[in-house]
């Protein structure tokens, strides 16, 4: 039974592997793409979304989003807010993945460390996502560029969506979790996890002190 599920995991991660390439998101992410055509292109008319990160926010999302932190070396998170008109709640985080090769053993090992951000998200903020319907988890790779008016900075270039009901995440996280049982739950509908098909830019509003993570290789 575990040689099964073993090998459609090895199948599941074979076909999302394979689309990669297809990907802008998952380019940047792997290092198939550094992002700099496009961000060139967007520099001039962008406001820059990622600078000084100043204004009050809860103390109880700020000591959540520690948490996560804290839990998961490959994230830091710079926005956390409770949206009460759509019930929903949200995570925005930079995603630097761990150093992997092409191999399948380091493509399971990145997405084993993309699930357990998001698993560890969910867990983090449970409690204080009381009242929403929704989690939704937004991952973004840092890319460095120099602005016309402010000098060096950084963008955030979205790679990964992951929105779940917030029961279903508490059902997740009672029971068994393994790279296997979420993707199951993206097989099934659960979990909508989705990957941009076009370059897409953090334009958010940071409320999250942010250590900046090392940047990808």
């Amino acid at each position: 039974m575990k040689r099964g599920f073993a090998l459609q995991l090895v199948l599941l991660l074979a076909l999302i592997i394979s689309g990669c390439s297809s990907l802008p998101g998952l380019r940047v992410l792997t290092g198939q793409d550094t992002g700099d055509t496009v961000t060139d292109r967007t520099v001039e008319s962008l406001d820059l979304v990622m600078a000084d990160k100043t204004g009050s926010t809860d103390p109880a999302l700020i000591a959540a989003a520690d948490r996560i932190e804290a839990a998961s070396p490959n994230v830091d998170i710079i926005e956390i807010r409770q949206d009460l008109e759509n019930r929903a709640f949200n995570v925005n985080m930079l995603f630097v993945p761990p150093q992997v090769d092409n191999s399948l053993e380091g493509q399971m090992a990145l997405y084993d460390a993309l699930r357990r951000s998001i698993e560890v998200t969910w867990q983090g903020t449970m409690r204080e996502s009381e009242g929403a319907d929704v989690l939704r988890v937004t991952m973004m790779s840092p890319q460095n560029i120099t602005t016309l008016d402010n000098g060096a900075s950084f963008i955030g270039i979205v790679v990964a969506d992951a929105e779940i009901e917030r029961g279903a995440a508490a059902s997740y996280l009672a029971g068994e979790r393994s790279l296997t049982t979420f993707f199951d739950m993206i097989a099934s509908g659960t979990l909508n996890y989705e990957n941009p098909n076009e370059m897409i830019l953090y334009e958010g509003l940071p409320n999250h002190p942010m250590f900046m993570l090392p940047p990808t290789q």
